[in-house]
């Protein structure tokens, strides 16, 4: 079970206790962490570290989902908390400064979607250190942690809990020494693709040639190189082109889902070509499985590989994922030629 880790750049203390004090009544929470978060709430005045540790703990429970999710579900609302891990571009806001008060700002397009503008402003005055002013200046990749206060067609803006870092851990070893696990898997940590040359760029030939070749033939010859023997056909209420329990990577095995896109879109792929808001990536993630893979003949759009990658950092249930894009599917097919 993979555990949160966060690392505090900012964190408001009263939100954040609030939020953890409704947490604590829950049943679904583990009387540890209730009775950790009871005591320290009892206490004078937690630490930002403190606090930062109690609120990844309470994270899974919390049922919080990722900004970019909601916004594609249409069920962005005034209130909601929400979280999201981008890259946002940071800058005091010195109009606004007053005592006990330094305003900052930090702003980003989305990252699935480049034309919605996510902001927001906080009181650079809580910063979890005063070294952390430092590492919130200009463009940083973080985790927030927020309620959206306003949002029109195309402006999100967001009240901060917490603005930090958010790791994935394995245990308590991989906590004390900063050992995050990335959940995106590269096709050449796959066991069963131990034979094929991703280092060798694909001649044009080969691309053509897979454009020429049929999403069902992709599909099977795939299942055939992991070992899957049973390959359902295709149907209007499928989450998922193939659902296997033989992949492996790097010796563990994993149930994988795959989501083909055959030849029949032209240029890259995009959310747009996912379906309706991109509900063919919902509904992937629907499926019990450890793995969820999506492949398409030409490229991938980085706002796929971000959707994704939001999705698979659901923090209820934190799952790996895979880009099997035109090149690396080509790359597969050469192999099996041989």
């Amino acid at each position: 079970m993979k555990r949160i880790v966060l690392e505090p750049l900012f964190l408001h203390a009263e939100l954040v206790s609030a939020l953890l004090g409704r947490n604590r009544v829950r049943r679904s929470s583990p009387a540890s962490l209730r009775e950790t978060v009871e005591g320290a709430l009892s206490d004078s005045a937690p630490t930002a570290y403190e606090l930062a540790e109690m609120l990844g703990e309470a994270l899974p429970q919390l049922n919080i989902h990722e900004l970019q999710r909601i916004f594609h579900e249409g069920s962005l609302r005034v209130g909601t908390l929400v979280a999201i891990e981008q890259e946002f571009t940071f800058a005091r806001d010195r109009s606004l400064e007053g005592p006990g008060s330094s305003p900052m700002r930090f702003t980003a397009p989305m990252s699935t979607d480049a034309d919605v503008h996510v902001h927001g402003i906080f009181n650079a005055e809580r910063l979890a250190a005063a070294s952390t002013a430092g590492n919130l200046v200009g463009e940083r990749e973080v985790f927030v942690l927020g309620t959206i206060v306003r949002h029109s067609g195309r402006s999100i803006e967001i009240r901060p809990s917490f603005i930090g870092i958010r790791s994935y851990v394995k245990d308590d070893l991989d906590a004390l020494f900063g050992v995050s696990e990335s959940l995106r898997v590269y096709p050449s940590e796959i066991d069963q693709f131990s034979g094929v040359d991703f280092a060798t760029p694909c001649t044009p030939s080969e691309l053509q040639a897979l454009h020429h070749t049929s999403e069902d033939e992709v599909k099977r010859s795939i299942a055939a190189l992991i070992g899957e023997p049973f390959v359902a056909k295709d149907w209007g209420g499928e989450k998922s082109d193939l659902y296997t329990s033989r992949t492996s990577i790097r010796g563990n095995h994993v149930a994988s889902a795959w989501l083909f896109k055959g030849p029949g879109a032209n240029g890259p792929m995009t959310v747009r070509t996912l379906g309706k808001r991109g509900d063919q990536i919902d509904r992937l993630y629907s499926e019990p499985a450890d793995l969820l893979v999506l492949q398409h003949y030409r490229e991938i759009a980085t706002a796929v590989v971000n959707m994704m990658s939001v999705y698979a950092h659901q923090m209820s249930r934190p799952r790996k994922f895979m880009i099997l894009d035109g090149e690396d599917t080509a790359k597969i097919l050469r192999a099996i030629a041989v």
